[in-house]
């Protein structure tokens, strides 16, 4: 017997399969009957309410009739209130619940789903009413709350809730209302309630700390409850202050001077304070926010206010810090633990070439995704050795092909300038007008080497000065400008120096489209973050942009002021607006990069519907692209909503809607290998245009990045790209995204994803920039290369307090090896040689062949030919039975290999190892004699502490930078060398064995 539901009320009584009689009754002149009918459709109400519903106007008129007694128009009230609840009205149900009074409507002891319904729309009149700027435009609700007395009554429903919250302790719901609803006086008051137990005041500040990234939209509120629960987090005594979620706090607020007070104070403790003092600096160093860790650089002391006990530890915070540590580290696991396929290349490479001559773009693609598989791992192994290859690359393709450099050897800072020299300008020599797009390319790439954060602040300085004196040397060189320009906005990245702004500005005004547009974009890179308010730079910029009439410049300013309004906000809306509503369909494409850099990751629900709106309604293709694309960036916190998003637009009429729908979905969903989003994705790989497929296939690379073979969708769409590359009749723009997913699918040697935020959930500006400018490749190519500023290491490393490897550190990984294992390499095919097949001979044609042999013999034949033949039959029936013998080998062995055991549940990893982000989830640190410092730490950088730490661990491993220059291999030692068979040479009876044993050296053979 099926058991039916309960309903959502706790009041009961007998069966009654109509309500019509008892809605009769309502019409009698006896109060008492009415309310004896009122009564007992209560009880009947949740089941057949669609019977109910059509006497709602009668029931209102009760409950609202001034001829009733109160409690009649109560009841009247409650059955009414539950009709609209079940026709999912829930804001009249409200209305007409807070007319029935607590005897039918308890928030308090009630927790029904009618009750629990009700009073979510309750606290979401409440926090649209608290915010007074969101009830004019709110969709949600008809009329303005103070027509119908909603306000009172609903306050005071959410007071009892706050009561409720209070005695069943359950603070963060509470706090999350008054977050909701930006109450600060609430957030005090429930910070202070909850203080007389410690454990739940830590908890309740962390989960503060979260909703403030999430929940709060407005950035001025967002500010003043950061500094409520800052203030809270530092009253709390040693034993429960959690100073990882402290200096989260102050990073968000802005505080560096704090930060590197406490740093200090750390430092000053001692052991595995120490420790935990440098677990943070790797934490803000991973957070990309370069501007602040110089801050907190500079405010830490230094020389001889610097005490002896600390100066060793303190020399570790300023190599982690400002020198480079970090970036040497992940370096250093990219080029050990890289599992690149020198074959993917090399078979894509053998694709083009099949055909003859390769098409400029598709050759220029296939050095792109060589650059994406090989990002960071310092291996360029296939361009040394395919020279003929590059050097089919002319003008622009050659700037990418040097410019890729940059991608491979990315954070390889202490070799740069030695890795590039062939390339660079010669110094002292005459410009020319025209050509140096090697030299370009160099200078490119040496920004994009020094771009990542995480490198030596020394080394940016220096390379960003000598960026700059080629900006000035080769003026007169649009090419060579074009790179130096771009190279000294990525190495100057956030550095707001005016001096480095008004050279670019010199470059922008000679109105040189190529050097023009690459100034705009480097003015921007320079000057991150630092617009708003009116500002001059902005305005001037602006104000070119109008007068210019070089298309490639107004893109270049346009992107430009969008990176200076990046993380800005509410302060970037009066530029968004000016640029929204200009007629210039280029500035207007500038407008939708502006509002996904100032809005990234917050989720704005204003900025989405301004991107929407645009999306469905401006003429310019360009500029809906752009909106749809802004979408994946303001929402990248919340993935899972794109798609949701964007799942209408893939199937617009509208080609280049649909494109940047895949892109949204692709840039949002990387590395997730949802089934759901590939199959989304999968209709748009058929698509009739061309450059739909391309943009779907780079989706879908980017959603498999780090995916398992075990992957159900791995093996078909890794068979798709290579089929598609080597097809006759695809498009060359859908075989360049194929050449370029199958770079972006296997990037850094499988050991790094595409990510927009760092481990604590902080926007990284270089990862945001990397793709913003990758997207920029529809117009111009070079731009791919930047997608490498976007790939982040997924890398697990366990240090000791000396800042090296522990291999005695080990993480257990709950789940199948198959689940996260790396995907085979590929096999390389080799030439199958042609085996002789004998033909079957019955037995009359061998008794006719001895016949005719024994006939041929008595006429006096060849005796030697007859047996020779015989000879050669024998000896092929002997080869075919050792053959036989060889497949039944071969056989048996499969057969062994197919008999394996169950697959383990889990495996351990090794200290340092990859570990995807689906990963984290299911690892779990080993019980031994290290464990993290910072209590959860899975991912990442992480500091050990040593529980032995009077034992001596020989196991440990320092960190060590791949050198350019390799180690030459020993020459062999002196042999002596005699011809085969020649018998041994007597030993010698003289000292002197020069002249009776012959020595071949190294020499010698070569000669040879």
């Amino acid at each position: 017997m099926i058991a039916l539901p309960t309903p959502p009320t706790s009041h009961s009584g007998p069966t009654q399969s109509s309500a019509l009689s008892l809605l009769s009754m309502l019409q009698e002149d006896s109060q008492p009957l009415v309310f004896s009918a009122l009564k007992k459709l209560l009880r009947v109400v949740d089941t057949l309410w669609h019977e109910v519903s059509a006497s709602l106007p009668l029931l209102e008129e009760i409950a609202e009739g001034e001829e009733f007694p109160k409690e009649t128009k109560a009841v009247a009230s409650a059955v009414a209130s539950r009709v609209f609840f079940h026709l999912e009205e829930y804001r009249d149900s409200l209305r007409l619940a807070l007319g029935a009074g607590d005897a039918y409507f308890n928030v308090v002891s009630d927790k029904s789903p009618y009750v629990e319904t009700l009073v979510c729309k309750a606290i979401e009149i409440y926090t649209k009413v608290s915010d007074s700027s969101s009830v004019a435009d709110d969709d949600v609700m008809d009329d303005n709350v103070e027509d119908d007395g909603l306000k009172d009554k609903v306050l005071g429903i959410v007071e009892k809730m706050f009561e409720r919250c209070y005695s069943e302790r359950t603070w963060s719901h509470a706090l999350g209302i008054a977050l909701e609803a930006k109450n600060i006086d609430k957030v005090k008051q429930i910070l202070e309630k909850c203080g007389d137990s410690l454990n739940e005041k830590v908890a309740t500040l962390q989960y503060g700390l979260s909703a403030c990234t999430t929940v709060v939209v407005n950035r001025a509120f967002r500010t003043e409850a950061l500094t409520v629960i800052g203030e809270n987090f530092r009253s709390l005594p040693e034993s429960h202050n959690d100073f990882a979620s402290l200096v989260r706090c102050e990073h968000l607020l802005g505080n560096s001077s704090s930060v590197s007070e406490m740093l200090a104070g750390l430092l000053k403790t001692g052991g595995d304070k120490s420790l935990l003092a440098l677990q943070l600096c790797f934490d803000l160093v991973d957070t990309g926010d370069q501007h602040f860790v110089s801050a907190v650089t500079s405010g830490l002391p230094k020389g001889d206010s610097v005490s002896s006990e600390i100066k060793a530890d303190m020399e570790k915070v300023t190599a982690i810090l400002e020198g480079g540590f970090a970036g040497e580290l992940e370096l250093a696991f990219l080029f050990k633990e890289s599992d690149s396929d020198p074959l993917i290349i090399a078979n894509l490479k053998k694709s083009l070439e099949e055909k003859g001559k390769v098409a400029s773009l598709l050759h220029s693609m296939s050095l792109h995704a060589n650059a994406f598989l090989n990002a960071g791992t310092t291996n360029d192994k296939f361009l040394r050795e395919n020279l003929e290859y590059l050097k089919k690359a002319n003008n622009w393709a050659k700037f990418s092909a040097t410019a890729n450099l940059g991608c491979i050897h990315q954070g390889h800072v202490t070799e740069a300038m030695t890795l590039l020299e062939p390339y660079l300008p010669a110094e002292g020599g005459a410009v020319a007008a025209t050509g140096g797009y090697a030299e370009g390319g160099a200078l490119m790439a040496l920004g994009l080497i020094h771009g990542k954060p995480n490198c030596a602040t020394a080394l940016r300085t220096s390379t960003t000065r000598y960026l700059r004196d080629q900006l000035r040397t080769n003026s007169a060189n649009e090419t060579i400008c074009h790179g130096a320009a771009l190279g000294v906005g990525l190495s100057g990245l956030g550095c707001r120096d005016a001096t480095i702004f008004n050279e670019l500005k010199e470059v922008l005004y000679t109105d040189s489209a190529v050097a023009g547009e690459a100034a705009g974009i480097a003015m921007g890179m320079v000057q991150l973050g630092n617009g708003g308010g009116g500002n001059q730079e902005v305005t001037e910029m602006l104000a070119y942009a109008k007068d210019t009439s070089h298309e490639k410049i107004i893109r270049g300013l346009s992107l430009g002021i969008a990176l200076m309004h990046y993380q800005l906000e509410e302060k970037a809306d009066g530029i968004i607006e000016q640029l929204f509503r200009d007629r210039d369909p280029v500035l207007r494409y500038g407008g939708m990069w502006t509002v996904a850099l100032a809005y990234v990751g917050t989720g704005n629900n204003a900025a989405i519907k301004k991107l929407l709106h645009v999306a469905i309604s401006d003429v310019s293709n360009e500029v809906r692209m752009a909106a749809i694309t802004a979408l994946a960036f303001v929402l990248f916190k919340t993935p899972e909503r794109v798609p949701e998003l964007v799942k209408l637009l893939l199937v617009s009429f509208n080609p280049h809607v649909r494109y940047a729908s895949c892109m949204a979905v692709g840039i949002a969903m990387a590395g997730s290998g949802n089934a759901d989003t590939l199959a989304i994705l999968e209709p748009m790989l058929e698509d009739l245009t061309d450059f739909v497929r391309q943009g779907a296939l780079i989706a879908t690379s980017m959603v498999m990045m780090q995916a398992p073979e075990s992957h159900k969708s791995y093996k078909k769409f890794k068979s798709k790209l290579t089929g598609i590359v080597g097809e006759k009749h695809q498009s060359p723009l859908t075989k360049m995204g194929a050449i370029l997913g199958q770079g972006i699918m296997d990037a850094g040697g499988r050991n790094v994803c595409l990510n927009m935020a760092s481990r604590d959930g902080f926007v990284k500006p270089t990862s945001v920039i990397g793709i913003m400018m990758f997207c920029q490749h529809w117009f111009w190519h070079p731009c791919c290369s930047l997608l490498g500023l976007a790939f982040q290491p997924t890398v697990m490393a366990g240090l000791n307090h000396d800042l090296a490897f522990v291999k005695k550190f080990v993480v257990t990984c709950n789940s199948k090896p198959s689940a996260f294992a790396y995907p085979a390499r590929l096999v390389e095919k080799k030439e199958e040689v042609k085996k002789r097949v004998t033909t079957v001979s019955l037995s009359t044609t061998a008794k006719a062949k001895a016949a005719a042999a024994k006939k041929k013999k008595e006429e006096g034949g060849d005796d030697m030919e007859v047996d020779k033949k015989e000879e050669e039959t024998k000896k092929e029936g002997e080869g075919e039975g050792e053959e036989e013998k060889e497949g039944e080998e071969d056989s048996e062995a499969a057969k062994k290999k197919k008999k394996k055991g169950p697959e383990p549940k889990s495996f351990e990893l090794n200290n340092p190892s990859r570990m995807t982000k689906s990963q984290v989830r299911v690892c779990e640190p080993k019980p031994g004699r290290y464990h993290p410092v910072l209590a959860g730490a899975k991912s990442g950088i992480i500091l050990l502490t040593d529980t032995t730490p009077t034992e001596e661990d020989d196991e440990v491993e320092k960190v060590t930078v791949p050198s350019v220059e390799e180690e030459e291999a020993k020459m062999p030692e002196p042999f002596v060398w005699r011809p085969e068979g020649a018998a041994p040479a007597a030993a010698p009876t003289t000292t002197d064995t020069t002249a009776t044993t012959p020595t071949t050296t190294t020499d010698d053979r070569a000669a040879k």
